[in-house]
């Protein structure tokens, strides 16, 4: 009996210890980096209004329109820090609003075909800057 008890234990204990490791290892792999999603040679600067600010884990993101010269309005997404960094850096979920006029300084998705980046600065119309690159 004895013997059963111990063999169940250790049953459980390996269970349990597996399904801890396929839960870390799914958020790893959900996980990405900074290198495989962005191109830190591409390096761009837009103006625009945010239409859109999502404060939700584990990345702040934002979009904005884009007006180009022939009056072509394109809109972007921005992926930015996390929101512990941001948090500790004076951010809350109303640092950014829709209306804002911004001014974007970001490294490029890199698929060129996409409107997407991590941004790197952001100025707001009242010169307020956020710095959020990443490792700052």
């Amino acid at each position: 009996m004895l013997l059963v008890w111990g063999a169940k234990r250790k049953m459980r204990i390996r269970t349990k210890f597996l399904i801890a490791f396929m839960a870390l290892a799914a958020s790893a792999a959900a996980h990405h980096s900074f290198q495989a999603e962005f191109d830190d040679k591409k390096i761009e600067t837009l103006q625009g209004v945010v239409t859109k600010f999502e404060w939700m884990n584990p990345h702040a993101y934002f979009y904005f329109d884009v007006t180009d010269e022939s009056g072509k309005v394109t809109n972007w997404a921005m992926q930015s820090r996390n929101l512990s960094i941001l948090a500790r850096q004076g951010w809350t979920r109303r640092t950014l609003q829709a209306g804002d006029k911004i001014t974007v300084t970001f490294w490029h998705h890199r698929d060129p075909a996409k409107n997407i980046g991590f941004a790197k600065l952001i100025v707001k119309a009242d010169g307020t800057k956020y710095d959020v690159t990443p490792g700052q």
